[in-house]
């Protein structure tokens, strides 16, 4: 039967189970003993209690990542005695067969990351000893079945990356056993059944990506073991809940791109557990509360993309483990704090398309672990700090649409790792510095609409990775550099409205591999090409 089998599953995949082979030698195949469930054990870090199949019967088929082609076998249902199916990430297609229902004895079915079409079968609900089902990644149809409530041993359920429909059912509140949902990235609509607070087992909820409506359900605050609350990208309304601050279990906490309006509670901040907090692309208002400097464990905060009003607490700065902070996109008024020079685990700081004021504060300096700084579309003033030249680690720096005077630091030559580096915008005045030639990874160089005087510094061409140079409305004189032309990956190069002289170099004159070439209201000599 097993030889039948592998001639529908493997379809070009090799498999080496032959008739001439011990089958305790075929790959993938497990006899009797003691099962472990190996994805229980991933999520909760000890084994769950076992059981043991009769000896030379088979146990397991472990089968992930190994490029099966084929469709899976409905005779597979004669296995009777096996604990785990896993056919997981290969690419097998057409649709789940009902006949695994006499499965009676299996743990787990994984099946996720393949190409799989279809309905669920209602028919799996007959599987009253599985703990872990996952369909993650395929492309199945149609509603979560109502026999799903039948497991009543599920512990794990991962329906997420289909294209699953309907309501969620709200018979799942009868999975006692249940401590992990993942529906999300599907096409789930209607309302959070409030009968899901009957879970108390429950520690990771995940519905994001759907078309839910309505309000968080008040109920759910009685599910005081979740630690993990992923409710983004829907179309959830009303206040964000207070109540959630009574979840003192949570670590993961996203609410992201729905339409939440009023202010933040203050009284997440007694979420002392919280990792991240992600309530980017709402409506919310108000100030940022104070109250979050006692998520001292927090490494991602994001609160882009809303209407949050006031300055930023300087408060913020107590989150000594804060890697990513975002509050892009809103009305915040004040300074940079300079209290953020202490946050030494930040990776990522983005505070732009605010109307923050004031000078930059030299402090961001010591962020050494700095990769991405973000200010621009501000209404910052001063000069570029000497000492963001210490940034050794940044591959992004924006600072672009403000009013920043004075000159580029030489120091920022130093920034050995940049990719992305635009001042455009601003009032800088002074020299090119050519110390800039040092960036070898720089990909994207905009210095554009500034007060620049003086020649383009020749070092620019050791810039081989550089896709797009923008100098245009600047006051920049001299000849235009020959190496220019040639810079392999240079797709666009704009040196509009300076007063640069001299004849266009001929590396710049067709062919070249330019899609964009702007020299316009220059004082060269010879055709001038513009595309």
């Amino acid at each position: 039967m097993l030889l039948a089998v592998r001639d529908t599953l493997a379809g070009t995949a090799p498999l080496n189970w032959s008739a001439d082979r011990d089958i305790s030698n075929w790959w993938g195949i497990y006899l009797g003993g003691w099962t472990q469930s190996r994805r229980l054990f991933e999520w909760r870090g000890f084994d769950y209690p076992g059981r043991q199949a009769p000896d030379n019967r088979v146990s397991e088929l472990d089968l992930g990542s190994v490029q099966l082609t084929g469709t899976i076998p409905a005779k597979l249902g004669a296995l009777t005695e096996l604990r785990v199916l896993d056919l997981s990430n290969n690419q097998l297609i057409g649709q789940i067969p009902s006949e695994l229902n006499a499965l009676a004895n299996l743990d787990e079915l994984l099946l996720s990351e393949n190409l799989l079409v279809g309905p669920i079968p209602a028919q799996l609900g007959a599987l009253s000893n599985l703990r872990v089902l996952e369909l993650r990644s395929n492309r199945l149809t149609n509603e979560v079945p109502l026999e799903i409530a039948e497991l009543t041993s599920l512990v794990l359920l991962d329906v997420s990356d289909n294209q699953l429909t309907g309501t969620i059912p709200a018979e799942l509140s009868k999975l006692s056993s249940l401590e992990v949902i993942l529906l999300g990235e599907n096409e789930l609509t209607g309302q959070i059944p409030t009968e899901l607070r009957e879970l108390s087992r429950l520690e990771v909820l995940d519905v994001s990506g759907n078309e839910l409506t309505g309000e968080i359900p008040p109920e759910m605050r009685a599910l005081t073991n979740l630690r993990a609350l992923f409710l983004s990208s829907n179309q959830l309304t009303g206040r964000i809940p207070e109540w959630l601050g009574e979840l003192r279990r949570l670590e993961w906490l996203y609410l992201s791109d729905n339409q939440f309006t009023d202010e933040i509670p203050p009284t997440l901040g007694a979420l002392a557990l919280l990792m991240e907090l992600d309530l980017e692309n709402n409506q919310l208002s108000g100030g940022l509360p104070a109250s979050l400097k006692t998520l001292t464990k927090l490494k991602i905060l994001d609160l882009s993309g809303n209407q949050l009003t006031g300055e930023i607490p300087r408060q913020l700065s107590e989150l000594a483990q804060l890697q990513y902070l975002d509050l892009e996109g809103n009305q915040l008024t004040g300074g940079v704090p300079a209290a953020f020079g202490t946050l030494t685990s930040l990776e990522t700081l983005d505070l732009s398309d605010n109307e923050l004021a004031g000078s930059i504060p030299p402090e961001l300096g010591d962020l050494s672990q700095l990769e991405y700084l973000d200010l621009d579309g501000n209404q910052l003033t001063g000069g570029i700090p000497a000492a963001f030249g210490m940034l050794t680690s940044l591959e992004t720096l924006d600072l672009s649409d403000n009013e920043l005077t004075g000159s580029i630091p030489p120091e920022m030559g130093a920034l050995a790792n940049l990719e992305w580096f635009s001042l455009q915008g601003n009032k800088l005045t002074g020299a090119i510095p050519p110390e800039l030639g040092a960036l070898r990874k720089l990909e994207t160089l905009d210095f554009a609409k500034n007060q620049l005087t003086g020649p383009i510094p020749t070092e620019l061409v050791a810039l081989v990775n550089l896709d797009w140079l923008n100098l245009g409305f600047n006051r920049l004189t001299g000849e235009i550099p020959a190496g220019l032309g040639t810079l392999p990956n240079l797709r666009v190069l704009s040196l509009e409205y300076n007063q640069l002289t001299g004849i266009v170099p001929s590396t710049l004159v067709p062919p070249h591999n330019l899609e964009i070439l702007d020299l316009r209201a220059n004082n060269m000599r010879g055709t001038v090409y513009s595309k």
